[in-house]
């Protein structure tokens, strides 16, 4: 089930995923997320932003959410520092 947060004006909205591989003794999570403006539609280009991490492994749908939450409110303070979206500003 997708989660959801505000931060700074923004909504966040997390779907942690449960990891396919190897048996592992605890069950391991990736996540996917998006950012928007309240009431915007996010399913139209440009209303939101996504972002995924598909590569590191999260013990537990909590620790998930945790990492992709952190990820989100750093994309928006980068945002609302920078005037963009990107990685770095140039």
């Amino acid at each position: 089930m997708w989660d959801h947060t505000e931060h700074e004006g923004f909504e966040i909205w997390v779907l942690p995923i449960p990891a396919f591989g190897p048996r592992s003794p605890e069950p391991l999570f990736h996540y996917s997320g998006y950012i928007c403006r309240h009431g915007a539609d996010a399913h139209l280009e440009g209303s939101s932003v996504r972002f995924h991490d598909m590569m590191r492994n999260y013990t537990g749908p909590d620790a998930a959410l945790d990492a992709a939450y952190a990820e989100a409110r750093k994309r928006i303070d980068r945002f609302r520092d920078t005037g963009s979206w990107a990685a770095s500003a140039a």
